[in-house]
C-alpha cells in the first residue's frame, strides 16, 4: 500500500518511467544546496586545476557536503522512494553534475549520438542509454532490464529553456529492451523523446531503465544538478566499498542502512561466520539492520500524499 504516491504518480512511474515533482524544495533548501554546490565547485577547481568554464562531475557527492548527504533520506522524498522500490535499499550513487555553458563557437552534436565537437571537447554528448544495461540485460528471458534501481534527479539551476543541459527521456522505454535500442544504432525518433524543461527546485523520480541522455548547455548559465541513486541492499554500490566510519557513526540508523552499513553492528556474515556464513545484506536476520522496514510498517496506510515532514 502506498504511503506517499498518489494514483497519478503511480501511473506515471509505471507507464512513463518517471514522476515530475515541481516545487519540491523550499526556497531555503534550494539556497543551501546551491551554496554547497558553489563551495564544492571551488574545492574541485582548486584541487584539479580546472578553470571556471570547465565541466566536472563528482561521484559519492554525499561525502563532500552535508547538504548533499541530507538528500539521501529527505523526509518528503524517502516515502516516495520506498513506495517505488521498497524498504530493503541502500544508496548506489550520489552524483553532482556541474556543466558551464558551452564556450562560444563550440558546436553541439545531435542529442544522444555520442558524437560532435562538444563530445570531443569533453562535454560528454552521451549516447541514448538505460543505466546498467551491460550488467543486467542478460538476466531475463525477454531481454528487458529488471527493476533493480531508481534515481532522483534534483534540478538546482534553471532548466526551463531548451538546450540548457536538460535531461531527455523516452517515456515508457523501461518496458523496451536494450537490444532494441542497439538495433536502432542508438538513434531515437525525435517524436518519441521528451526534453524535460524544469524550473530549479524540481525533483524527478525515475526508473534508470528508461532510455535517457543529456542535451547540450548552450544557455548562459551553469547546469547544476544532483542525482541520488537507490538500489537493493544485496547489490554492490558503485561509488564506495564502505563509507567513512566517522560518517556512519554520526548517522541515524536509517541513514546508516542507506549508507550500506549494518546499524546493529553485527557481523556482516551472520552469527556463525566460520562455518555458516550468511550475508546480512542478502538474508537479514536482525531487523535493526533494516530500520526502514519498521519505518515503512509504521506509516503504511497512515498518511496521505503530501509535503508533510517525516521524522527519521
Amino acid at each position: 500500500m502506498s504511503i506517499a504516491m498518489n494514483e497519478e504518480q503511480q501511473h506515471d512511474f509505471e507507464e512513463k518511467g518517471y514522476v515530475v515533482l515541481e516545487n519540491f524544495f523550499t526556497p531555503d533548501e534550494l539556497a543551501r544546496l546551491l551554496d554547497a554546490v558553489d563551495e564544492v565547485a571551488a574545492n574541485v577547481r582548486q584541487s584539479k586545476g580546472l578553470g571556471p568554464g570547465d565541466p566536472f562531475a563528482i561521484r559519492n557527492a554525499l561525502a563532500h557536503h552535508d547538504a548533499f548527504l541530507d538528500l539521501i533520506d529527505h523526509p518528503r522524498m524517502l516515502p516516495l522512494v520506498v513506495d517505488a522500490i521498497g524498504w530493503n535499499i541502500q544508496i548506489r550513487t550520489t552524483h553532482l553534475d556541474y556543466r558551464p555553458p558551452y564556450p562560444e563557437g563550440l558546436a553541439a552534436g545531435a542529442v544522444g549520438t555520442g558524437k560532435g565537437a562538444d563530445h570531443q571537447a569533453g562535454y560528454r554528448n552521451v549516447l541514448w542509454h538505460p543505466d546498467l544495461a551491460n550488467l543486467f540485460e542478460a538476466v531475463s528471458l525477454d531481454g528487458r532490464l529488471p527493476f533493480m534501481e531508481l534515481k532522483v534527479f534534483y534540478v538546482l539551476s534553471d532548466l526551463t529553456r531548451s538546450n540548457s543541459g536538460n535531461l531527455w527521456m523516452v517515456p515508457g522505454s523501461h518496458k523496451r529492451t536494450p537490444q532494441e535500442l542497439r538495433a536502432m544504432d542508438f538513434k531515437v525518433d525525435p517524436a518519441e523523446a521528451v526534453e524535460l524543461l524544469l524550473p530549479p527546485g524540481t525533483a524527478v523520480l525515475w526508473r534508470t531503465a528508461t532510455w535517457h541522455c543529456v542535451g547540450p548547455n548552450q544557455s548562459q548559465q551553469t547546469r547544476k544538478i544532483m542525482h541520488i541513486g537507490y538500489h537493493h541492499r544485496w547489490l554492490r554500490p558503485t561509488d564506495y566499498m564502505q563509507q567513512d566510519p566517522a560518517l556512519i557513526a554520526r548517522s541515524s540508523p536509517i541513514r546508516r542502512q542507506l549508507l550500506g552499513a549494518l546499524p546493529s553492528g553485527d557481523n556482516p556474515l551472520g552469527d556463525d561466520p566460520d562455518f555458516h556464513p550468511s550475508s546480512q545484506y542478502w538474508l537479514t536476520k536482525n531487523r535493526e539492520d533494516v530500520p526502514l522496514r519498521a519505518w515503512y510498517e509504521a506509516r503504511n496506510g497512515a498518511i496521505e500524499p503530501s509535503r508533510q515532514p517525516v521524522h527519521l
